[in-house]
């Protein structure tokens, strides 16, 4: 019954919202009809489809009939605004490509009205659909009771989130939350554990959930069977909280529960994928664009201040701590004896024009052709010498985490204003806890943030640049 009128509601909220957008782009249709005979029939016909379309995407994107968003009020609220700005985005940019009079495009009584409609309608429909949903819990929907058993930090945490996502159940809480048991063997465990289920059944509990220690539990199959008896659903959640204080990340392999010390979005081959193709797409209109010919530019400079190659070359750590060659345009006088010492303020070793490149980040423009032959990404941690990678793991525990993704020509730390020499490893450590940030909560999103920050910091300098 819950999973039906779930189903329903989702249903009903999205037929709702694309039969809007369809009157919205017909009540343009028919005042543009009125007003002008300027249009392209072509574009005027494809209006409709486009408005369809477009809001799809947005829909899609910010998942907006999905159960988790739909059912929170601020999730709902935030994502239907984020959806119909984006979908207007969208239409009226396919007009301002294809219709060359702005007055008509945006200014016109056509555009007023489509919009001051589409406005009304999703105020009033989130008004609506908020109304109903709350009504609709304690009419449609038979309370299903949900609980916990096991009092412990897993178990808490667990209780938090059900809480805040208790629209389709009635969260009892923890059981033995003020029970002064303490099982101290397998058999007091068990025995306990079979009574709490009992209980449960008098207390006309569906769902328990059975946080405890895997090693207190003697035949978990056993405890199955006794709540299959009673219609019960138990679900069993290992607490590893007596193990370690840190938050793990937990996955499945076929049969096998599989505990890993993070989440990473990379891991995912689709995300893989999507991220080498913004850097395929992204390095080569670049180097197409502004390398073809800023290069000869700046060799002309280079090679004028001081003898040596236009382009430096230095190993660096990759991903999964292979070495490869990073790319740069040489900003210093050639020197073979310090090619590992960082680069310091008022550096004697620096020439004039490298004073410029390195100031304004144009010296890392020649790595993206590492982009393009696979060693970079245009987002990432930034790769160290192999002289430094060596002497920050004995200093710093987790410091290579930031390899297990590949080294980037701007990063989360570089915007964060980390970027420049590190004196210190406290420097470093805040460097690399940023890096790892950014591991655990990669998206495509934040490389086109980090991409846009990059270039608004390089506009206003950056004191850290030398």
């Amino acid at each position: 019954m819950r999973n039906r009128h779930k189903l329903t509601f989702i249903f009903c909220c999205a037929i709702a919202d694309m039969v809007a957008m369809v009157l919205g782009t017909v009540i343009f249709l028919n005042l543009t009809n009125e007003v002008t005979n300027s249009w392209n029939s072509l574009i005027l016909d494809k209006l409709i489809a486009i408005a369809v379309l477009s809001w799809l995407f947005s829909v899609t994107y910010f998942k907006l009939y999905r159960v988790d968003v739909l059912f929170s009020l601020e999730d709902f609220f935030r994502n239907s605004w984020r959806s119909f700005f984006t979908q207007r985005i969208l239409w009226h940019s396919y007009i301002f490509i294809f219709h060359d009079d702005l007055t008509s495009r945006f200014g016109s009584k056509a555009n007023l009205f489509s919009l001051s409609f589409l406005l009304v309608y999703f105020l009033l429909s989130r008004v609506l659909f908020t109304f109903f949903r709350e009504k609709s819990k304690g009419s449609f929907f038979k309370p299903y009771r949900v609980a916990i058993w096991g009092f412990n930090k897993t178990s808490i945490e667990l209780a938090s989130h059900l809480e805040s996502n208790s629209f389709f159940i009635d969260f009892v809480g923890i059981l033995d939350e003020n029970s002064k048991e303490n099982y101290i063997n397998k058999h007091e465990f068990n025995t306990g554990l079979s009574e709490a289920i009992e209980n449960a059944n008098l207390s006309n509990i569906n769902e328990l959930y059975i946080v405890s220690n895997p090693e207190l539990i003697e035949d978990l199959n056993h405890f199955f069977l006794l709540g299959d008896k009673h219609c019960m659903r138990l679900k069993f959640v290992p607490d590893f909280s007596l193990i370690s204080k840190r938050n793990f990340n937990s996955s499945h392999l076929n049969n096998f529960h599989v505990i890993n010390p993070r989440y990473e979005p990379l891991q995912n081959a689709y995300n893989r994928l999507i991220k080498r193709v913004f850097d395929v797409v992204f390095s080569s209109l670049v180097l197409i664009l502004i390398m073809s010919w800023l290069y000869p530019v700046i060799a002309y400079f280079i090679k004028k201040q001081s003898k040596g190659p236009v382009l430096f070359k230095q190993l660096r750590t990759g991903i999964k701590n292979d070495s490869f060659y990073c790319y740069k345009f040489r900003s210093m006088y050639i020197n073979n004896n310090d090619e590992g010492e960082q680069a310091k303020k008022e550096d004697a070793r620096v020439t004039p024009i490298g004073k410029f490149l390195r100031r304004t980040s144009l010296d890392e423009m020649p790595q993206f052709m590492n982009v393009l032959m696979g060693d970079m990404s245009v987002v990432g941690p930034r790769p160290h010498m192999i002289k430094h990678t060596l002497d920050y793991i004995c200093h710093i525990d987790n410091f290579m985490v930031r390899h297990l993704v590949k080294p980037g020509i701007t990063g989360l730390a570089q915007v964060s204003g980390l970027r420049g020499e590190t004196k210190k490893v406290s420097d470093m450590k805040r460097r690399v806890s940023t890096d790892i940030q950014y591991v655990q909560s990669w998206s495509i999103i934040k490389d086109l943030k980090i991409c846009f920050l990059t270039i608004i910091v390089t506009i206003k300098g950056d004191e850290n640049a030398f």
